[in-house]
Formats: structure tokens, sequence, C-alpha cells
């Protein structure tokens, strides 16, 4: 090894890696010199893992809550509906007799007993067609009264039967079948005699026994 012109130190002997070692023993408290290997723990992916779960549940919560406030709008949206739908009714008959009565429409002008007697009068006289369609209107008067099916004239037997069908399913079925025969008799002009009379009697006592 040349040494500069001068040099006062002159040649080093010792092997500078023994020496760096040296002096890092000598100053092991200093980060810099520090042989002490730093181990990196998973405690801050644990605390990642953890944060997102809980995003995760909060999010599924909200959707829950969200899910719960838009069916109980729907409802009360359908309710308010329904209510609107009876009171528009009534106001459109325009009649004192016809009333709300139990959140459905009643119509006081004949009783279901009325009807019942002119059909009856009908059956002696051999008119079966109007005895029917006067045993069907009994039939839906005693509903209305019950508080099932809105009483009002005009209305189709199809929404008569949607609307039982909701509030009484184990009266629907002989109902179904008493509208039939009315429909038949009254609409598509099916011959009727005393036997369909009789069978609409029946199918009456079955629907107010359900």
């Amino acid at each position: 090894m040349n040494l500069p012109p001068g040099d006062p130190l002159g040649t080093v002997a010792q092997d500078p890696d023994v020496v760096r070692t040296q002096a890092c023993k000598l100053v092991a408290n200093d980060s810099t010199c520090s042989t002490t290997t730093v181990v990196r723990t998973d405690s801050g992916a644990s605390a990642a893992g953890a944060a997102g779960l809980d995003l995760v549940t909060m999010a599924l919560w909200i959707a829950l809550i969200a899910g719960l406030v838009v069916l109980l709008v729907v409802v009360g949206r359908a309710l308010a509906k329904r209510s609107t739908k009876v009171d528009d009714d009534v106001k459109e008959l325009d009649d004192p007799d016809v009333e709300e009565v139990g959140g459905v429409v009643v119509d006081r002008r004949r009783e279901p007993s009325n009807w019942r007697a002119e059909a009856d009068a009908h059956r002696r006289a051999g008119r079966f067609r109007d005895a029917l369609r006067c045993r069907y209107r009994a039939l839906v008067g005693d509903l209305a009264r019950r508080g099932l099916i809105d009483e009002i004239p005009g209305r189709t037997t199809g929404e008569e039967r949607a609307q039982l069908h909701d509030v009484a399913p184990r009266a629907a079925p002989p109902f179904d079948r008493a509208a039939d025969l009315f429909d038949g008799a009254w609409y598509g002009d099916v011959a009727v005699d005393e036997g369909d009379d009789d069978a609409f009697i029946e199918l009456d006592r079955q629907v107010l026994s359900a």
C-alpha cells in the first residue's frame, strides 16, 4: 500500500471489520450500530382485519335497518291507500245509507234479510235467475256486516272474491262457487232451475259458517 507523502500515521495493520465490530460493542446502546434484529409482529395486520370485519358488520346492519324501513313504508302506504279507497268509495256513492263500518263499506239501503225474502218470492214464482241475484246480494251484505268485504253496488264478483281470499281464506272456495253460479245466471245467460237455487242456498250456508 503506497502512502501519500507526508502521512504521519503510516500503515494500519488492523482489519477494518474487526475495528467496526469493536466500536459497535462500545456503543451498543446506539441504534446506529445495534445488531439486534427488529421482529415485526402481525398485530397491525390483525387490527386492520378487525377493522374490516367491523365495517362489514356495520354495513350489514345498515342494510337490514334500511330494508325494515322500506318494508314499513310499503305497508303503511298500502294501508293508507286501502283506507283512502274505502273513503273514496263512500264519497262516490254520496248516500247517507252507505257507510264505512269496521274498515269496509256497508250498504244500509237494503238488509240481507230483505234480499232473501225477495229471493224466496222469485223462487215461488219460478224466477230462479232473479232468485240467485237476490241471494248473492244477501250473501255479500252479510259478509260486509261481518267486516270482511265491501258492499258496493256495481262492484264485480272478481273484486269481492279477491278481497275475501285475503281476509277469510276458508270461506273463499264456497264463495267462489256461489259467485260462479251468480255470474253464469246473471251475465252468462245460463239456464237456472230450482236445483241451482238449492245449490246456492247450501253454498251460502257454507260461506257464512266458515
